[in-house]
């Protein structure tokens, strides 16, 4: 008796091993990680995008113009290298965190950007840079807005617009109810600065409003731009195709036809 429920101890740890190692093969192949991009123009020119990782931990994207380099401390992305191919230009980019949140960037290249993670969930941010007398000199405020997980708005006022003109650029976003094809990448939504990519879901429209106001002459110029996606997915809801004027990883190109996503 005493053998019988001795086997059947090892039997069931047995199986409950063979359970744990299926849940765990089952959520490792659900874990897409975006390898490569290829970005299609209409004229069928294109260029490519390839992403290297340690397991989950992005370290470098490798664009046509640009090479980035991450750097992680635990869990969270604290630098960035970017090379920029055409002129061969370095820029550092430091990340600082308070309580796992991104609180301030600091950039090789002359900028500070300070954030502040309200009670709201909005999260306050100011641009500064040193001018010729080591003075701060904001660039740009504003503030970002987030629901589910998305960035869904991004409002901003550019404070060296000139004197006496104000200059605000709203920027809006739509998304799907599908896998951000980066969601994966550990810390990688914690940088704010990388605007919609960082975003739970896909972004399907999106429209830019700018508007100038001269005080002096109580006038107004206004100016919007709108743009829409379309997306492919593959079987478990991650993009493989965006036929959209923006790129992947920011930017708009009016030539630009479509994206292409290979995964793992």
């Amino acid at each position: 008796m005493k053998k019988a429920n001795i086997i059947i101890g090892l039997l069931s740890v047995f199986l409950i091993t063979l359970c744990s190692c299926s849940n765990e093969n089952v959520d490792q192949a659900q874990v897409q990680l975006l390898k490569k991009i290829v970005e299609v123009s209409v004229d069928g020119s294109s260029n490519t995008t390839l992403l290297t990782y340690n397991g989950n931990k992005i370290v470098n994207i490798d664009k046509f113009d640009k090479h980035s380099e991450f750097y992680y401390t635990g869990d969270l992305i604290t630098k960035i290298v970017v090379l920029d191919k055409t002129n061969q230009h370095i820029n550092t980019v430091q990340y600082l965190y308070l309580d796992g949140q991104l609180s301030k960037i600091t950039s090789s290249d002359n900028y500070v950007i300070n954030y502040i993670h309200n009670s709201n969930g909005t999260v306050s941010y100011e641009k500064l840079t040193k001018d010729s007398n080591n003075n701060d000199v904001i660039i740009n405020h504003g503030t970002l807005y987030f629901q589910s997980g998305n960035l869904i708005k991004d409002d901003k006022f550019l404070d060296d617009a000139g004197k006496g003109i104000i200059a605000e650029n709203i920027t809006s976003f739509e998304y799907d109810y599908k896998n951000n094809a980066l969601s994966n990448i550990l810390g990688y939504n914690k940088l704010l600065d990388y605007s919609k990519t960082i975003s739970s879901n896909n972004v399907i429209s999106s429209s830019e409003v700018s508007s100038v106001k001269n005080i002096v002459e109580d006038q107004v110029i206004s100016a919007i731009k709108m743009n829409k996606s379309k997306h492919q997915y593959d079987s478990i809801g991650y993009p493989i195709e965006i036929v959209s004027e923006d790129l992947v990883f920011g930017g708009n190109d009016s030539k630009h036809l479509r994206s292409i996503l290979f995964y793992n």
